[in-house]
């Protein structure tokens, strides 16, 4: 891939938040939906060390290569309104979130700042509302339609036990691509041996999941693997 051109990542969806008091709550609802749908979420900044402007082109690198972004403006926060202006300019599908909880208002210790302020919200009180917010978010998220619908197809006769591994294994394999524009096929298999899938199992599912378009798989000796 040319240095300088990031590609679209049909799984990975974007998210910008306030650091303080937010984040952890995201990150633990998050922890939970990638076990269940085969969408990546990124937040960025988990990693110390990177300069401002080392932050903010990896943001509007990570927001330009995504499928939606997601801005929790709770608090009005400056930095999320910048992304979000940001991905408005680069027309990346878009959504905010906002806390209604007091303390969380109180916390924060600011309105929801104006340039966000006439744009419709998606408002939650709690983490089990942010949960289930972002529940119907992945369940409707294109990606994760094409991906039950090739499931369908492709575990179509398994029993009920049998399915449900599967399922899961198809569901980590996507997630072996986490962040990444492609990875080796052989790492794809290693990662997922090394959490009990046989070889056979994970070569299955890496032919039907090619087959049913959901990954890419290059042929070849250095066979590589990306989401499709």
């Amino acid at each position: 891939m040319p240095k300088g051109k990031p590609e679209f990542i049909p799984n990975q969806v974007f998210v910008g938040l306030p650091w303080k008091n937010v984040r952890a709550r995201y990150e633990k609802v998050i922890g939970r939906l990638e076990n269940k749908f085969p969408l990546y979420f990124t937040i960025v900044g988990r990693d110390d060390g990177q300069s401002a402007e080392d932050l903010l082109e990896i943001i509007k690198q990570r927001v330009t290569t995504s499928s939606f972004a997601i801005f929790d403006a709770t608090g009005g926060n400056a930095n999320v309104s910048l992304e979000y202006g940001y991905a408005e300019g680069v027309e990346v599908p878009r959504a905010i979130y906002l806390s209604t909880h007091k303390a969380a208002q109180q916390t924060a210790g600011s309105p929801i700042i104006s340039d966000l302020g006439g744009k419709r919200r998606i408002q939650y009180k709690t983490e089990t509302g942010l949960s289930a917010a972002l529940h119907k978010f992945c369940s409707e998220h294109d990606y994760t339609l094409r991906f039950e619908r090739a499931l369908v197809k492709v575990l179509s006769g398994y029993a009920k036990g049998k399915k449900k591994r599967m399922r899961t294994l198809a569901i980590k394999l996507v997630h072996t691509l986490d962040g990444r524009n492609e990875v080796r096929r052989a790492e794809v298999i290693q990662k997922l041996q090394a959490q009990g899938y046989k070889d056979t199992e994970v070569e299955f599912m890496l032919k039907h999941l090619h087959a049913h378009g959901v990954i890419l798989c290059t042929v070849g000796r250095s066979s590589k693997v990306r989401v499709a």
